[in-house]
């Protein structure tokens, strides 16, 4: 029996099995051997408790094991072969998703950006309006408003200052500094009953309001 052992070992061995491949092999080929002495009522309960070790296995027996054990392995490899088909579906879908979302969150990033620089150059529009009607003021002021000196010299800086400065929060600070400044001036002026009668000064101040209207629009 030992020699018939060791033939069928190396026969598994010459068929490139490796050494726990021929393990399961016998085991299982031992396990089919058992199986069909008991249905012939050949074996009693000790040599079922031997074990295969112990049990004559035939060539036959051998060939079913082998079978069976290619079958699971084959089986366990589409398996296998399934999930990992499914992994990278799932994550080819999740990632179609992630790119998805990331294009459609950057088309409507650059929609309001565009908005916003839009909305920016109106702005700045409006503001430049503005600015354009100082240099009036000041020349305006200077006529009738000698002792407002140094308030027309910070109206005359801060324009200069805004024209300067390209940082968009730094420029809206000199803009509200600067209409405090025209606010001041042209109360004074507005007290002055021959200047704020006059058809320029009655001009320039709805062009003033009207300016200061589209702004706070803007």
């Amino acid at each position: 029996m030992d020699n018939q052992k060791d033939d069928i070992r190396q026969y598994l061995a010459d068929e490139r099995f490796s050494d726990q491949e021929v393990e399961d092999i016998l085991e299982r080929a031992g396990k089919l051997q058992h199986e069909m002495e008991v249905a012939k009522g050949r074996i009693d309960r000790s040599d079922l408790e031997a074990g295969a070790a112990e049990v004559g296995i035939s060539r036959e027996l051998v060939q079913q094991a082998i079978k069976e054990l290619r079958d699971e392995r084959v089986q366990e490899e589409a398996k296998r072969k399934k999930r990992r088909t499914i992994s990278i579906t799932v994550g080819i879908i999740a990632a179609i998703v992630i790119i998805l979302s990331l294009f459609s969150t950057h088309r409507s990033l650059n929609s309001k950006l565009a908005d916003v620089e839009a909305k920016k150059a109106q702005l700045d529009n409006v503001l430049q309006r503005r600015h354009d009607l100082i240099p009036n003021l000041i020349s305006m002021a200077k006529a009738s408003a000698e002792h407002e000196g140094n308030l027309i010299v910070s109206l005359s800086d801060l324009l200069q200052d805004v024209e300067k400065t390209e940082k968009f929060e730094e420029r809206q600070a000199i803009e509200q500094k600067l209409d405090d400044s025209i606010q001041q001036l042209m109360s004074v002026m507005q007290i002055n009953p021959e200047t704020s009668s006059t058809t320029m000064f009655i001009r320039l101040s709805d062009e003033m309001a009207g300016a200061e209207n589209r702004i706070a629009v803007e």
